[in-house]
């Protein structure tokens, strides 16, 4: 069917962010949120996007024309002909189902409901429709008029032509799209992080490096964007924990000691954010690129060992393949090459070897994934 009006729950970061990717796509837009206060905040951020994008020549449209398509409310009945509803309300599993319960009593029958949630499964959000296999994941990354990942996330409801929908309007949106076979807590992008963050926080907490040699480690010797104590800062250690429990909670990954997370979200000390987090920043809000060592006797290979289990799980289990994992890594993270590919050239044989001496230590988590044991033992990597 053919979508032109999207409607976009919350006028947050990632949902006014969503709102001018649409009316970039040159769709009609409705952006519903609780107070005038954020519809305007977010008003002024679209326009101030617009005009950089502008400036710079990478828009050709004016920003006052693109804007023109974007309707701001506070009250859902703007939503009553929109052929495509994104959700982008903070993650509490509550708020969201209240969210769909609304907007499944509003919009047309035939409208689509998508939620940009990053880590609760979509099937407990459709189970209070009553069109559960219009319900999907539409997955984007922050900041959305510049990130192209869209991880697209069908539920055990969601029908093929939900899928469809939502995969061409993704490309609609000039965005790269990546497909889950079936949901899984936290989907590819944050299970993966989430194994990035508890190898770099065993290896401070076991003595073995400090904060600042693993995310030399990784920004030297990986060559990512940010080191993973630094990307958490980034993120938000509350947003980095939240996802953390989210994902261990729900039963399909072991978890992995650490207690350096906990503290410092305890202490309320969130990360850029709040000015501190595992480093100090400037001010609240401002992010400045943290000045790391050159050398550190951290092995990358180590470092992403995990991670790379990570992988082998959600391959073994048909959720994706190695290239939609480094689709993700280098379009939702920035990686330089995809985290498969590296672990390729980094040797498989040498990840197996790292994961068999941490699961000695009595880590389960770390225990090697029968795919890679298959690999080492036909001298085989993930692309070979």
């Amino acid at each position: 069917m053919s979508i032109k009006k999207i409607g976009v729950v919350g006028a947050g970061t990632m949902g006014h962010g969503i709102a001018e990717v649409s009316a970039l796509a040159n769709y009609n837009v409705s952006v519903v949120d609780i107070s005038w206060d954020f519809l305007n905040r977010a008003k002024e951020r679209i326009m101030e996007s617009l005009n950089k994008f502008y400036e710079k020549g990478q828009i050709k449209e004016k920003p006052e024309d693109i804007m023109k398509r974007i309707e701001f409310s506070t009250s859902y009945d703007v939503m009553r002909d929109a052929d495509f509803v994104i959700e982008a309300v903070p993650e509490i599993i509550e708020l969201k189902r209240k969210v769909f319960e609304t907007l499944d009593s509003i919009t047309p029958s035939h409208t689509f409901l998508a939620s940009n949630t990053s880590s609760i499964p979509i099937s407990t959000i459709a189970e209070v429709t009553k069109r559960k296999e219009k319900i999907i994941g539409m997955h984007f990354f922050n900041p959305p008029p510049i990130m192209k990942l869209v991880e697209i996330v069908p539920s055990k409801y969601t029908s093929d032509e939900t899928i469809e929908v939502t995969i061409d309007l993704a490309k609609k949106m000039n965005k790269i799209p990546v497909k889950l076979k079936v949901e899984v807590p936290g989907f590819v992008s944050n299970r993966i992080f989430l194994r990035l963050m508890q190898e770099a926080c065993r290896e401070v907490e076991d003595g073995e490096a400090t904060i600042e040699e693993v995310d030399s480690a990784a920004r030297n010797g990986l060559k990512l964007p940010m080191g993973i104590f630094e990307l958490s800062d980034y993120v938000g250690i509350d947003v980095a924990v939240d996802l953390w429990n989210v994902i261990v909670s729900s039963g399909t990954a072991q978890d992995v000691k650490c207690e350096m997370y906990k503290r410092k979200f305890e202490a309320k000390e969130l990360g850029v954010k709040t000015g501190k987090g595992f480093y100090n920043y400037p001010a609240p809000g401002k992010y400045r690129k943290v000045e790391l060592q050159v050398t550190s006797k951290v092995d990358p290979a180590r470092l992403i060992s995990l991670a790379v289990n990570e992988g082998a799980w959600l391959i073994q289990n048909g959720i994706v393949n190695a290239k939609d994992i480094d689709t993700v890594m280098i379009y939702g993270f920035n990686f330089p090459k995809g985290l498969m590919e590296i672990a390729d050239e980094l040797g498989i044989r040498n990840i197996y070897n790292h994961l068999v001496d941490i699961y000695s230590k009595g880590y389960v988590a770390y225990r090697p994934n029968s795919l890679i044991e298959e690999l080492i033992n036909t001298s085989k990597g993930f692309y070979m």
